[in-house]
């Protein structure tokens, strides 16, 4: 597995999963898959420039694996809302879904 297939769990419980991993472009990408009311995946992306706003606010320091983070704080980051608290850093995430 090379650095750009690695992928954390945020979380997962209750039906539902949320993982991290980086996309293409070396942005971060957020999937869930929420399988409590039927199937419904979402994916949130946050540009390669935001992932230091990212580490900062999960209390990283430049150079910190900002998935690292993420798996350790994944709790509370899908119990507040993925999409909630990336607004809340001052990011505004790209957004797609489908059931």
């Amino acid at each position: 597995m090379t650095e750009d297939d690695r992928k954390v769990s945020l979380y997962a419980a209750n039906r539902l999963y949320v993982d991290a991993r980086f996309g293409r472009d070396g942005g971060l990408v957020i999937e869930g898959q929420d399988l409590s009311l039927g199937e419904y995946e979402y994916m949130l992306s946050v540009k390669q420039d935001e992932i230091p706003i990212v580490v900062a606010a999960l209390g990283g320091a430049p150079g910190d694996d900002v998935l690292e983070l993420l798996a350790g704080h994944g709790t509370e980051i899908v119990q507040f809302g993925e999409m909630r608290w990336l607004k809340a850093q001052g990011i505004e995430p790209g957004f797609s879904s489908y059931r």
